[in-house]
């Protein structure tokens, strides 16, 4: 009894620090409990049921289902997952590939007439000459210079297929009142032709009407028709052709690229 009340405080302190310990024991077991029931929950989750694999062929019908809804018939259960069950509709589309192999689709040849005008010239007086004649062709968007007789009517962006055949310079006395007498005016002439057709003389400042052959094209059943005359570009399918002749049943063109031609029949 002497002890305990001479080391009373000391025996209280060492109880109180027992109790402490045992009370941090317990608490970090509790604490690693806890961490390890937190890892382990995922683990005991129920896994997800997953969906059962649809093959891409499925989706790929879906798609053209709902863009080309399918012709419905009392025969046969049709949906749009189903992989078998797909009726593509019937095509009143004639497809005309296999008659030109790509090419562009003449849908006929129509003659039309468009006007020509030779507008100036130079001349070597010594010579007796003339060059640097200019002409415009009504459906082009520019004027063609021509150096000298028995060039072609053409420049970098078109060939027209005419060429200047002949050139004479003229003169004419006609009355002028608003000048009070009569006066000399240039009534020069230039002849130009394209192979095949006869020759047309032009007069200098009077415009002259000319009949060509005009090809009515299409690239592909889905193109709008155009028209093409001869020496122009056409565009098509990717590529590039040149027209270089036009009749009544048939042009011929020429791929810009490769120099290959083709005659192409008209649908008429």
């Amino acid at each position: 009894m002497d002890f305990l009340k001479k080391h009373y405080e000391k025996v209280t302190l060492a109880a109180a620090l027992i109790l402490l310990i045992v009370s941090a024991v317990l608490l970090a077991l509790k604490v690693s409990a806890l961490s390890t029931e937190l890892n382990d929950a995922p683990r005991k989750a129920p896994k997800p049921q997953l969906t059962s694999h649809i093959p891409l062929q499925v989706y790929s019908n879906a798609i053209q289902a709902v863009a080309d809804p399918p012709l419905w018939s009392t025969n046969v259960a049709l949906t749009v997952f189903s992989a078998t069950a797909y009726v593509a509709p019937k095509s009143n589309v004639i497809d005309v590939t296999g008659v030109t192999n790509g090419l562009p689709i003449l849908l006929a040849v129509v003659h039309k007439p468009f006007t020509l005008l030779f507008k100036t010239y130079s001349y070597d007086a010594d010579k007796g000459e003339g060059y640097n004649f200019q002409a415009n062709f009504q459906f082009r968007a520019h004027s063609f210079f021509i150096r000298a007789v028995g060039d072609l009517i053409k420049d970098r962006y078109e060939d027209t297929g005419y060429k200047v055949v002949k050139f004479e310079k003229k003169t004419k006395t006609v009355d002028d009142p608003a000048l009070g007498g009569q006066h000399e005016t240039d009534v020069s002439e230039l002849t130009v032709q394209h192979p095949g057709n006869k020759p047309k003389t032009l007069v200098l400042g009077q415009a002259g009407v000319e009949e060509e052959p005009v090809a009515q094209v299409r690239c592909d059943v889905a193109s709008p028709n155009r028209e093409y005359r001869r020496g122009q570009l056409i565009q098509c399918t990717g590529k590039t052709y040149k027209v270089v002749d036009i009749d009544l049943k048939q042009m011929v063109i020429v791929d810009s690229q490769t120099g290959n031609p083709y005659t192409i029949k008209s649908q008429q």
